[in-house]
């Protein structure tokens, strides 16, 4: 059985080619530094909300000032100087680590204001996952935290500026989600809730997202299309990623159209 993520289904959707380059031949990337910041801002404000529930897990409430602490040792290098934090604040017009650091803490404390106090129970957190999703296809994934209150069950995805427009670029990481708890804990799957919380909105609180019997059918349709695939052709020009595709090049270049004929 094949191996594979629901971020290697999403591309594939995007585009065949962008699949292959990406998750078969693992071509490099270039990333630019503005995503790069973003990717690390985000990755550390998730470390945090572990911590938070790691420890509300042990019986424990961390203090807001603990999870400002947190961030300090897990953001800034230990090398770093105030001087240098004071110079790097005029050298990028998108945001760097000082003014980050104050974006972080309104997003920490908006968390606080709504989980502090809370009685929910953290049954999982940052937990990973493989599960069977066709006969061929093998799904690897996690779920970042699932609580329980009062028997009832939610299965959390953090997120961050979650745009309701853009709800079909996630439908394959909920119906993946779905699937991995219906089969992880078969007796909850009925008093459980799908949703997200978005750690950059000024109230932070669980968002359900509808998940249908079409997103299971269709991430398991997906699947199989994914590995039975025979040429991996482009859609050059014809997705919103192209605009940003770090495969342009190679793409531009690509003209294996024909299929061998049946022997």
């Amino acid at each position: 059985m094949k191996l594979t993520t629901p971020k290697a289904i999403t591309d594939f959707q995007t585009c065949a080619l962008l699949f292959e380059y990406r998750h078969n031949q693992k071509l490099p990337e270039t990333i630019g530094g503005r995503d790069l910041l973003a990717t690390r801002f985000e990755n550390t404000l998730k470390e945090i909300i572990y911590y938070f529930f790691y420890k509300k897990q042990g019986g424990y409430t961390p203090s807001y000032a603990s999870l400002l602490n947190r961030w300090e040792k897990l953001w800034f290098a230990d090398n770093i100087s105030s001087y240098d934090i004071m110079t790097e604040q005029h050298e990028s017009a998108y945001g760097n680590t000082a003014s980050l650091t104050t974006k972080a803490a309104g997003a920490l404390l908006a968390f606080y204001e709504s989980y502090s106090d809370e009685t929910y129970i953290p049954i999982a957190i940052n937990e990973e996952y493989i599960i069977p999703v066709t006969k061929k296809v093998k799904l690897k994934d996690k779920f970042d935290v699932i609580l329980s209150k009062n028997n009832k069950y939610y299965v959390i995805k953090i997120m961050f500026n979650y745009r309701n427009n853009h709800q079909h670029m996630y439908q394959v990481d909920f119906a993946a989600m779905r699937s991995a708890f219906a089969i992880k804990h078969q007796a909850r799957v009925h008093n459980a809730y799908f949703g997200y919380i978005d750690l950059l909105q000024p109230k932070v609180s669980f968002i359900d997202f509808e998940t249908t019997k079409e997103d299971i059918d269709s991430l398991n349709f997906w699947a199989n299309e994914m590995v039975e695939e025979e040429i991996f052709a482009p859609r050059r020009g014809l997705t919103w990623y192209c605009k940003k595709c770090p495969f342009d090049k190679p793409c531009s270049k690509w003209s294996n159209w024909k299929k061998d004929e049946p022997k």
